[in-house]
């Protein structure tokens, strides 16, 4: 007789309550095999499949966020600062362009009043040049500008002591007038050195965009 056919001689032997008892004990031991060789590892996977889950997901959220930020900062200019200052200066280039035209349009150039000084005396009959000197230039502040901006602008003042008798002395005045530039007049002085001879000093001022255009 085999094992198997012992141990089921002996289950027929046992009481009905005895063989229920063995049949539960039977099938809660399966279940729990069960669950330890099949079902608890797949529940430890699923387990171990949500965390990673979360953990792209998180990255996910993460990912977005950094796209939403990069987005809104490639969304704002950067250089827009920068374009609407060099704008800004551009304005006021054109402003002080526009000033200097404006200044130097009616004034006889810098570099044109010696000559034209010198042709004036020479077709001036008895007048004689004693002197012509010029004084250091000035720089000339042109609105919106500061004493520590570069200068535009330069003033420039020429001293010329002609002598002649009055009558000649008073055409070159009037010739000077006549000239279609305009010439600022810092000064003039009028003094009789033997009658009918007399010298007379003049401070002309001139502008130009040059510091040092004059050159004697």
């Amino acid at each position: 007789m085999t094992l198997w056919q012992q141990l089921d001689e002996r289950f027929n032997t046992l009481q009905r309550r005895e063989q229920l008892m063995i049949w539960a004990s039977t099938l809660l031991l399966t279940l729990w095999l069960t669950f330890v060789y099949v079902l608890e590892p797949l529940w430890q996977a699923g387990n171990s499949y949500r965390d990673r889950l979360a953990s792209v997901e998180k990255q996910h959220q993460e990912a977005q966020q950094l796209a939403t930020t990069l987005r809104s900062e490639l969304g704002t200019d950067a250089d827009a600062e920068y374009r609407q200052r060099i704008t800004q200066l551009e304005q006021q280039q054109r402003e002080l362009t526009a000033q200097i035209t404006q200044s130097t349009s009616h004034f006889i150039a810098a570099e044109q009043m010696v000559a034209l000084l010198h042709n004036l005396l020479q077709s001036s009959s008895g007048v004689q040049l004693k002197q012509l000197t010029t004084a250091a230039p000035k720089a000339v502040l042109l609105a919106g500008q500061t004493e520590a901006d570069t200068p535009l602008l330069y003033q420039h003042q020429l001293t010329l002591v002609i002598n002649s008798n009055y009558a000649a002395l008073l055409k070159v005045l009037n010739d000077i007038e006549q000239l279609p530039w305009l010439v600022n007049w810092a000064g003039l002085r009028y003094h009789v050195t033997d009658y009918p001879s007399a010298d007379m000093t003049l401070e002309l001022i001139t502008v130009s965009e040059h510091e040092d255009f004059i050159r004697l």
